[in-house]
């Protein structure tokens, strides 16, 4: 099976690949993190009470909250998503991309972007999400911060018409509404390849894993966005290690070059690919 790195040192392409297909998505990525029209895009800080103008080097970093970019992902982990996709398609991962936690939609936009210009039909795109923010802590494991961010509550028709402004809104795209404890366990994508967890908060993280971990193919990847957040870090490896999974984390930067991890702050991502357990984490610094 090839990795995502060969993929990537490969230049991530497919022999019959138009040049207008890397054109596309370089559009389409850079439009939905901001970088588009930079004279334009700010940043807002997490009190909501400043605006900054943009730090290039932090939206590429997916550090900033965007104010008007429709993902917070940042440049290197949309392309995360591309060489992840790119990844299973190479390696004939049956499934289909969730992602759990979408804010305005950017990252799924993006996903369906790149399926359209892979002219991949046969696998969807699953939008998962409460689209009226984060829960309120329901254990002791959470603490209720989450639940107060005005700004991570987007709705449902907000996050609908940024798909349809991309010209991305078809029968390829689905919605899971509702918190996940409420919403995944009816969810009806049936075979993932790439899962994407956004939860932030410890029982999220617990919602997304218990409901969706077993529908991950063979060979298919999942990625943790916010494995620094200590009650999302909790969660993975409470998860581990209830099931037996010992192997060893790998660390892979934005850049896609090898890095040790530090306890300084960082944005940090993790890759867990089910066929051999690795965990890839991502450090953007």
């Amino acid at each position: 099976m090839n990795s995502i790195a060969d993929i990537v040192k490969n230049n991530a392409t497919f022999p019959e690949e138009s040049p207008l297909v890397r054109a596309y998505l370089d559009v389409v990525r850079d439009t939905v993190c901001g970088l588009s029209l930079r004279t334009q895009e700010q940043s807002v800080e997490t009190d909501l009470k400043h605006i900054r103008p943009l730090n290039i080097d932090k939206r590429m970093k997916g550090l900033d909250w965007p104010r008007f970019g429709i993902t917070m992902v940042g440049f290197h982990r949309l392309n995360n998503i591309e060489w992840t996709l790119r990844f299973v398609i190479n390696n004939g991962v049956p499934g289909d991309f969730i992602e759990c936690g979408v804010w305005r939609g950017g990252s799924s936009i993006f996903a369906r972007a790149i399926l359209k210009a892979l002219n991949i039909k046969d696998r969807h795109v699953w939008v998962a999400d409460s689209f009226q923010g984060l829960p309120k802590a329901r254990t002791s494991n959470d603490v209720d911060d989450w639940s107060k961010q005005e700004y991570l509550k987007v709705s449902l028709d907000e996050v609908q018409t940024n798909f349809r402004s991309f010209n991305l809104l078809d029968n390829q795209v689905h919605f899971c509404k509702g918190y996940f404890v409420d919403s995944l366990p009816h969810c009806n994508v049936s075979q993932i390849a790439v899962l994407r967890m956004d939860g932030d908060m410890y029982e999220s993280t617990m919602d997304q894993l218990f409901n969706l971990y077993a529908k991950v193919q063979i060979g298919g990847v999942i990625i943790v966005d916010d494995y620094n957040i200590p009650e999302c870090h909790r969660a993975i490896h409470d998860f581990r290690g209830w099931h037996g999974i010992s192997e060893d984390i790998q660390v892979v930067s934005g850049d896609h070059s090898q890095r040790r991890a530090t306890t300084e702050t960082q944005l940090v991502e993790i890759h867990i690919f089910v066929l051999a357990r690795i965990i890839l984490v991502d450090i953007l610094k």
